[in-house]
């Protein structure tokens, strides 16, 4: 253990229970820095997500991180790490979530197995693990509605489970068919979690839909992406012309999951932590990016009146309008 790290008082706060994302983006920096977790409004920095506005009461500067398609609120954020490929000056870096889901992103990285021992553990054609559909893509749904016409389809997780219950162990689960829906819950460029990562450490065909540009990252001979094709039906027609030719099925568990098998830089564990230890690193009150001026702090206090003192804002709405008569 390095005794000598920087020791950094870290908040955090609007992450749900548990707070994987951040614990996550933490782990990765477990090397270089000592982190004090504490509940101090003063804390030096704030690691916080989209579940509340408890951000609101902490004074450091504050580093947003997600899980969830939702894009960051630079008036209340110093900087950010979500799904939104954008350049903002060292503000915004992209944080795919498969990042964080270190075991299942290892298999990206790693050399394919031979084929002969991923084709022994194949029994069943394809895996959906899914468990809610509420406020999400119909597209979801859609895809096992089509591929469960040519053959069944695995249901593994709460919705429409056809298996006997819940898997327990989702990779065990995925691991025993040739293909695996990987669909995320909306389409959004950069919008791109664990469920891509899961499905290819299962050696299986990942069937993915959700972020447009996920072809610049990733082979696109190794995995079934459906915004190459004009439908979900042409995508489907493409999955049951490859479970029923044995050649095309070993010719694309060959290919590597990333093109010319080169992982980009930007996936990198570098590439984060460089733009987390430029956080770190600066002098503390020369870190501060959000609006402090005058209009910054009063939109923020708006904000925290109407989280968190929903009547001080009703008043305070009703005295600005009969100002303004």
């Amino acid at each position: 253990m390095n005794s000598s790290r920087p020791k950094k008082r870290i908040a955090i706060v609007d992450c749900g229970q548990p707070a994987h994302v951040a614990n996550g983006i933490l782990q990765l920096l477990a090397d270089d820095y000592e982190f004090e977790i504490t509940s101090d409004y003063n804390a030096d920095y704030v690691i916080h997500s989209c579940m509340g506005y408890e951000v609101l009461k902490y004074s450091g500067i504050r580093i947003f991180v997600c899980g969830e398609c939702v894009s960051p609120n630079f008036n209340t954020s110093d900087y950010a790490l979500a799904f939104d490929r954008m350049s903002f000056g060292d503000r915004n870096h992209w944080l795919p979530l498969i990042k964080i889901y270190t075991d299942a992103y290892k298999g990206l990285q790693n050399p394919r197995p031979k084929t002969d021992s991923i084709i022994k553990k194949k029994s069943d054609f394809c895996s959906y693990v899914m468990s809610n559909t509420k406020n999400s893509s119909d597209e979801r749904v859609q895809i096992f509605e089509l591929l469960n016409e040519y053959k069944t389809v695995n249901s593994g997780g709460r919705w429409r489970n056809n298996v006997g219950g819940p898997v327990s162990n989702k990779l065990e689960f995925q691991t025993k068919h040739k293909f695996a829906i990987a669909f995320e819950n909306y389409s959004h460029p950069g919008y791109l979690t664990e469920k891509f990562a899961e499905a290819a450490q299962a050696e299986a065909i990942p069937i993915y839909w959700g972020d447009p540009e996920i072809g610049n990252y990733f082979n696109s001979k190794a995995f079934i992406n459906c915004h190459d094709y004009p439908s979900l039906d042409a995508a489907v027609a493409r999955v049951i012309e490859i479970d029923q030719d044995d050649t095309l099925y070993q010719t694309m568990l060959q290919e590597p999951w990333f093109p010319n098998n080169v992982e980009p830089v930007i996936f990198s564990t570098t590439s984060i932590k460089s733009f987390l230890k430029n956080i770190f690193e600066q002098p503390h009150e020369k870190a501060y990016r959000r609006n402090l001026s005058r209009w910054g702090i009063k939109y923020e206090r708006s904000l925290n009146r109407m989280s968190h003192h929903p009547i001080s804002q009703l008043i305070h709405n009703i005295r600005t309008r009969l100002r303004g008569r």
